[in-house]
């Protein structure tokens, strides 16, 4: 008898956005041509607009796990928005950097905005620049207005050096419960908020 369940619906979500992230990002960075133009394609798209261009279907909507999708549907279902607004997240994010990944596990949207933050601040103090940009990013009133406002920030991590990464199945998770009225959005706003205040501890061996 198989026990083995299907993952949880944002788990299906996060797994299937970094799958296609990181498979991706593996064939741009070993300089393939196809992986370019497939990121150029998808530059060229509106993050808001799902299956507008039929060429990057295959990166955005197809093949993505049955509970993240719905064939009697007549408009995309709220995962199907996050997977295509963060492939193209993704490849604005990664133009022109031939050797450093824009997409890196496990550092959440807020880490992300305050090593932007603080790299950009001056004297010790932050970005204030920054910080309210991120506060646009989590106060905005509907899916347009957000990816607007996010679009403007990762714009600013591609341009450090060394570029700021940021976990794109883990943004596409956040994106699609804040997309979700029913969803707690309180739980992704704090912990932005921890995340992007709370410096993280450094821990250091005792000299014998």
């Amino acid at each position: 008898m198989n026990d083995v369940r299907p993952p949880r619906r944002m788990d299906a979500l996060r797994d299937a956005v970094r799958a296609r992230v990181e498979q991706l990002q593996a064939a741009f960075l070993s300089d393939q041509s196809a992986a370019a133009a497939a990121l150029a394609r998808l530059r060229r798209c509106d993050p808001t607009e799902v299956g507008a261009d039929p060429r990057v279907w295959s990166l955005t909507v197809a093949d993505l796990p049955e509970q993240l999708t719905d064939l009697r549907a007549d408009s995309p279902t709220r995962a199907e928005r996050a997977v295509h607004a963060t492939m193209v997240l993704y490849a604005i994010h990664q133009q022109s950097h031939r050797s450093e990944p824009a997409h890196r596990r496990d550092v959440r949207l807020g880490s992300a905005v305050r090593q932007l933050a603080r790299a950009r601040g001056a004297d010790g103090e932050p970005d204030s620049s920054v910080v309210q940009r991120f506060h646009q990013v989590s106060l905005a009133q509907n899916w347009e207005a957000r990816l607007h406002h996010l679009q403007g920030l990762i714009t600013l991590m591609r341009g450090e050096d060394p570029i700021i990464g940021v976990d794109y199945g883990l943004l596409a998770v956040d994106l699609t419960r804040l997309d979700d009225p029913r969803a707690n959005h309180a739980f992704v706003l704090t912990r932005w908020g921890r995340d992007l205040h709370t410096t993280p501890k450094t821990t250091t061996k005792e000299t014998p």
